[in-house]
């Protein structure tokens, strides 16, 4: 007789002894441990799909899912994760490994974290290379022999995983190699489409539904192909008929626009060539276009954050802790030309940065017409309360923290999807901008600019 399981469904938890829709299994061992839940969250989408307690009882459970993704197990107050491949009648066993969760007897998630990792240790092993002006072949010969050795153990692997996840791997194997070519190419080094460094983009091979673990990979290829046929992008729906062109799998094809519209909402930077197609007029345009597509939902929170968080929108007013656990309220601070930093204590940029904003936080301290704000969205409160001692003594400016604020509210209404993020909010409490440079001078002017029209 099959073991009744604990279920969620739409929100709700409930006691199932069979399985009317496809569901995935999780099994939790009995442990002791000071945290009280983990949860399955989609990784790029960010849909929850499954939260279990760690101090219940029950070890095991079930949760529904329509087909074959990539989720991350992250537990609830961490910033630690693993990634895992979930699907309809998979069951994993769970073990606690430090401080996070991992899979047991599972070759498939194992192989996914190594590539997962492999990628970021490149970056930092060959950093030096990376940032040489003259050695773009090199990087490349690099990222190529990373993707072939990876290939290998994939290969190996094969009596002991399916074909989905193998499908999956090999998918992952080349996206995780090729966005950063791709970033390398078209952020850092700035070459146009037509330079024959992107010429790998041949080497991309034919993907279906696994290229929703990672799309950035496909969607970087139509724009270097588009963009080799024509002199630039002429707007937005010029794109989404790419997408629709070069993508025969329908589900995929939603997919691909749908998280195209969002990524280029949340990170402009990354899409320089369509970053002046992005008006709100144009977004309006798209998301009626779009208001069929399955994957709405995509677009819809990002185009809400994207209004919200406008020159000239009102600012949302968010609460906060203060290091000493008092409660912080952004409305206490009206009347004031209010500067906020959305930072956290792993993100190295914002590390970087961070001693230029406690500069300019010290230049105002006493003036009280001006707030900084540092906003940490740190996950492990500890970690960022002896962060903020260690690197502010002063106690310049107002430090404040939301645990996971960039899947907060905060995230969601400042559009807070990557950091370091700088803001600035005019004394009525008006957003004058949410995408301000780097601190630095002109940092300040900006600010010096709105204290002389008080």
């Amino acid at each position: 007789m099959r073991t009744c399981l604990l279920v969620l469904y739409a929100g709700l938890f409930f006691t199932s002894c069979s399985k009317p829709y496809e569901v995935f299994d999780i099994f939790v061992p009995e442990i002791n441990t000071e945290y009280d839940s983990l949860f399955f969250q989609e990784l790029i989408t960010g849909k929850v799909l499954g939260k279990v307690p760690l101090n219940s009882s029950q070890k095991s459970f079930s949760f529904p899912i329509e087909g074959q993704l990539l989720a991350s197990i992250q537990v609830k107050g961490s910033d630690k994760s693993y990634l895992t491949i979930l699907g309809p009648g998979v069951s994993k066993s769970l073990k606690l490994s430090g401080n996070f969760f991992v899979t047991e007897e599972s070759p498939a998630d194992s192989m996914d974290n190594v590539i997962w990792h492999s990628t970021n240790e490149m970056f930092s092993r060959y950093a030096g290379l990376i940032f040489r002006v003259d050695h773009p072949e090199s990087v490349k010969e690099k990222f190529d022999s990373l993707i072939n050795a990876r290939d290998k153990v994939i290969k190996h692997l094969e009596p002991r995983i399916s074909d989905s996840e193998k499908a999956l791997l090999n998918y992952q194997n080349q996206a995780r190699a090729y966005n950063f070519l791709m970033y390398y190419g078209r952020i850092i080094k700035g070459f146009e489409a037509q330079d024959p460094y992107f010429d790998f983009i041949k080497k991309i091979n034919f993907f279906d539904s696994e290229a929703k673990s990672l799309p950035d990979m496909l969607l970087f290829k139509y724009e270097i192909e588009l963009l080799r046929e024509q002199d630039s992008i002429q707007d937005i729906q010029t794109f989404l008929g790419e997408i629709e062109k070069k993508t025969e799998n329908l589900d995929l094809q939603n997919f691909l626009k749908a998280y195209y519209i969002k990524s280029v909402i949340e990170h402009p930077s990354y899409w320089r060539p369509h970053e002046q197609l992005f008006t709100s007029d144009k977004i309006t345009e798209a998301l009626e276009g779009e208001k069929s597509n399955p994957y709405s939902l995509l677009i819809n929170r990002a185009s809400d954050s994207f209004f919200s968080s406008m020159a000239g929108v009102e600012a949302f007013n968010f609460k906060a802790k203060k290091s000493d656990n008092s409660d912080f309220d952004l409305s206490n601070l009206k009347g004031k030309v209010i500067l906020i930093d959305a930072w956290a204590t792993w993100c190295g940029p914002c590390v970087k940065h961070r001693p230029n904003i406690i500069a300019i936080a010290a230049k105002y301290q006493n003036d009280p017409r001006v707030a900084v704000l540092m906003v940490s969205v740190d996950s492990e409160l500890d970690r960022w309360k002896n962060f903020v001692s260690r690197t502010n003594p002063q106690g310049f400016g107002i430090e404040v923290n939301i645990p996971n604020g960039i899947n907060d509210i905060f995230g969601d209404k400042y559009l807070v999807k990557a950091i370091p993020k700088y803001f600035l909010i005019d004394p009525k409490g008006t957003i004058i901008s949410s995408d301000l440079p780097e601190p630095s001078l002109g940092m300040e002017k900006m600010i010096e600019f709105e204290l002389e029209k008080m």
